[in-house]
């Protein structure tokens, strides 16, 4: 079986265009890449390179170990790193719980920056909606969570703020409140309201007595886009269905029930200094830019 040594040899020889050339990458002289590369091909019975030309070229088998090669080249790099965060102490998992009524186009960009400088951190994704995601970050379930402002959050939960989502009253247009200008925002309670809620809770903060509940907001806004309720939901969710006539703004006459509401992201304080959470925070800055 190949060394390590071998295969780096091996995989920048091809990558350089030249023993030589490898050597220097490698800071080795150019006998010892031609030794690896010698041995490399006894122990595996067949030529990597072709020799009778100025440069060395690739062989059909070496075409062949080539992708392999720099498969167990990138994997052992990746143990090194593993190894190598068994002994700084950090975490090697990131779990991020986000509200799915938030904005996260950006998302990518941030955490592709995270994987850049941690590339032996594993990430999971997680959708649910705010008041769940306290819970998560309490219970240590999730290492950090963008959600919806909650004002008041528990005794081991740090937050930090990273803007504000608007946010405006809908219904469909065939909803008996589409069809009139209302006088005052009472009218709104002798209607359903669709509103979010956690899956543990068994009330929840609304205008109308009667409610139905969702967790997430793509599901507020099919029960809005089917008549069968009102509700209040974030403005770029509701873009397209608006565009498409599924959805209106509320007509009311003497208000505007529109606000923006505040994003933050939650950690618990005991993994909130942890360098990767650190970085994570700042590269969310971003998160809700135009």
């Amino acid at each position: 079986m190949p060394t390590l040594e071998q295969l780096n040899a091996f995989i920048s020889t091809v990558e350089t265009g030249s023993f030589s050339a490898a050597a220097r990458k490698l800071g080795k002289v150019q006998s010892a890449v031609s030794q690896h590369i010698a041995n490399m091909e006894a122990d595996i019975n067949h030529a990597l390179f072709h020799r009778d030309g100025r440069y060395p070229t690739l062989t059909a088998q070496g075409q062949q170990l080539l992708p392999q090669a720099k498969a167990v080249v990138a994997q052992h790099e990746r143990l090194s790193l593993q190894i190598q965060s068994l002994d700084s102490g950090v975490s090697t998992r990131l779990t991020l719980a986000i509200d799915e009524g938030i904005p996260y186009t950006r998302l990518s960009d941030t955490l592709d920056n995270i994987a850049s400088h941690h590339p032996q951190l594993h990430i999971e994704i997680l959708c649910a909606s705010s008041k769940d995601i306290v819970e998560l970050v309490k219970q240590k379930r999730a290492t950090a969570g963008i959600i919806y402002n909650d004002e008041i959050y528990p005794e081991h939960v740090d937050f930090e703020s990273l803007g504000s989502v608007l946010f405006d009253v809908f219904v469909s247009p065939t909803h008996p409140l589409a069809q009139t200008h209302s006088p005052h925002v009472d009218m709104l309670k002798l209607h359903r309201q669709l509103v979010i809620g956690s899956k543990d809770a068994l009330k929840v903060n609304a205008l109308s007595p009667d409610i139905w509940q969702a967790d997430n907001y793509y599901m507020l806004l099919e029960l809005t886009k089917s008549g069968l309720g009102w509700s209040f939901l974030p403005q770029h969710l509701s873009q397209e269905a608006l565009i498409n006539k599924q959805i209106c703004k509320l007509p009311i006459e003497f208000n505007q029930l529109g606000w923006q509401a505040n994003v933050d992201i939650i950690q618990h304080k005991s993994a909130s200094e942890n360098i990767i959470n650190r970085q994570l925070r700042q590269s969310l800055k971003t998160l809700l830019e135009k």
